[in-house]
C-alpha cells in the first residue's frame, strides 16, 4: 500500500530488500521471462516502472494511463510491455523507447487483466489477452 516492493529468497525464506519508486499501491507485478532480474511494476500512481530486482535499482518508469495501472505482462522475448488500467485502456509499451506504442479502446470499464501467452519466444504470433470490469476478455494478435 506504501508504494514499495517486498523482495524475497524464496528458496530460503528470507527477506531481501525493499524495491522504492512508486508512490501509491502497487497493483501488478511481473518479472521479464528473458531476465529475470528485471521486475516490472504497475500501479495507483499511474506508471510503470521497471526495476533491477537484484541490483534494487530503478531504471526505467513510463507513463501515460489517466488512472490507475491495474495489471502489466511482459512478452516471451521481452520487447513489449502490456498493461490494464482503470482509464477502460490497454496499452503496449516499447521498454527502450519508454513510450506506449499501442492503445486498445475496447473496453467500457476497468482492465484488471492483462496476460501475453505464446509466440515462441518472440511476439510474433503472440496473443493477448485483457479481461474487463465490463464481462469482456478481449483478445489481441501481434504478428
Amino acid at each position: 500500500m506504501d508504494g514499495s516492493i517486498s523482495v524475497f529468497d524464496v528458496q530460503r525464506a528470507k527477506f531481501l530488500h525493499h524495491l522504492d519508486g512508486h508512490t501509491m499501491p502497487v497493483r501488478s507485478l511481473a518479472y521479464s521471462p528473458l531476465d529475470p532480474r528485471v521486475l516490472v511494476s504497475g500501479s495507483d500512481d499511474e506508471r510503470i516502472h521497471m526495476y533491477d530486482a537484484e541490483g534494487k535499482t530503478l531504471f526505467s518508469s513510463m507513463s501515460g494511463h489517466s488512472s490507475w495501472v491495474l495489471s502489466v505482462d511482459v512478452s516471451p522475448d521481452g520487447a513489449a510491455i502490456a498493461s490494464g488500467s482503470s482509464d477502460q485502456t490497454v496499452k503496449l509499451w516499447d521498454p527502450k523507447m519508454r513510450v506506449a506504442v499501442q492503445t486498445m479502446t475496447n473496453h467500457t470499464d476497468q482492465v484488471w487483466g492483462v496476460k501475453f501467452e505464446g509466440g515462441g519466444g518472440g511476439v510474433r504470433g503472440c496473443l493477448l489477452a485483457s479481461v474487463s470490469n465490463d464481462k469482456s476478455i478481449s483478445l489481441y494478435n501481434y504478428s
